[in-house]
């Protein structure tokens, strides 16, 4: 799936500068994010925010959704104590919602 929706360098978007630009380098950031059970991204998307956020999978333990927190990075704005603590209530969330849909 990943192949299909990344067939070539020109499928990658360069919003800012920042992310995986290749196959190789968007794999490693996905078995790191399988590892650790939860995505994170800090201004890939947008500059000056960042983002948590886990699956919700159906009975199969497919994904079926996404939950995410997204909060202010930039200067002026009140940090984000700890990240993986946020993620840890995104996780929670994400599997009271998986167990809902079971």
């Amino acid at each position: 799936q990943v192949r299909a929706l990344f067939p070539d360098r020109e499928a990658f978007v360069d919003r800012h500068g920042t992310g995986p630009r290749t196959l190789t380098a968007l794999r490693e950031v996905l078995s790191a994010t399988r590892r650790r059970g939860w995505a994170e991204e800090d201004g890939e998307v947008t500059p000056g925010l960042a983002s948590v956020a886990a699956p919700v999978l159906d009975h199969n333990d497919h994904p079926v959704a996404g939950l995410a927190v997204t909060y202010a990075t930039a200067p002026g704005h009140s940090p984000v104590a700890d990240p993986a603590a946020l993620a840890a209530a995104v996780r929670r969330t994400a599997a009271l919602l998986t167990r809902r849909l079971r």
